[in-house]
């Protein structure tokens, strides 16, 4: 949109998701976000909640229509022993730094082999070294190789809760960051929407990677 197309009172839409124009400026626009429970906070002005400014650049990412925002990414129902297998290998080898631990899945058979650096994972069964077969042995991703680590977080920030982003990035400077990125939702009502985000998207980009790597997940 172009400041022209804002009046106030309108309504429009970003990927954060609905606002209303409360003022126009030089160069600005200014809104608030329709996020509430009460809509007596809509009351005003003044207002019992924060007006956002919205510059120029802000104003390229709005649109009047709502389905310019909406998740192009359709979920596929996939209900395969092998894809709940690869999805948990996936969460054994994510669940540790890069190399520590390593899933490796026989595409013959659907088996799949684990390694750990850790001694408290000595039971799991890994696949020695002159039985590896490159045309049929294929090592689980972790979900930061598809893009699924602090990338995910800030897609997320930006979609629900963008006054928090310098915020959030302050919280990944840190050690524990996850944690109190997730105490950060927890207080603002959105950890279960966060759940169902990252469950999606992972989801999406696992069976994008099972299709690229020729993977028959049924």
């Amino acid at each position: 949109m172009e400041k022209e197309d804002f009046e106030i009172g309108k309504e429009f839409y970003t990927a954060a998701g609905k606002w209303r124009c409360t003022d126009i400026g030089t160069r600005v626009v200014v809104a608030i976000h329709l996020n509430q429970d009460d809509p007596r906070n809509y009351n005003g002005p003044p207002y019992s909640i924060s007006e956002n400014v919205f510059d120029e650049y802000d104003m390229e990412g709005c649109s009047l229509n709502p389905a310019d925002f909406e998740d192009e990414e359709e979920m596929q129902h996939i209900d395969s022993q092998l894809f709940r297998d690869i999805e948990y290998a996936m969460m054994f080898v994510s669940s540790a730094g890069y190399g520590e631990n390593s899933a490796i899945l026989d595409k013959a058979t659907g088996k799949i082999y684990y390694q750990s650096a850790f001694g408290d994972f000595e039971e799991l069964e890994g696949l020695e070294e002159n039985e590896y077969d490159p045309d049929i042995h294929i090592e689980i991703p972790h979900k930061n190789d598809l893009d699924l680590g602090k990338e995910l977080v800030f897609k997320f920030v930006e979609r629900t809760m963008p006054d928090s982003y310098d915020r959030v990035y302050n919280i990944f400077g840190k050690r524990g960051a996850y944690s109190r990125y997730k105490d950060l939702l927890d207080s603002k009502g959105l950890l279960q929407k966060w759940y169902d985000f990252e469950k999606q998207k992972e989801q999406v980009a696992l069976i994008q990677w099972c299709q690229e790597n020729e993977i028959n997940i049924g």
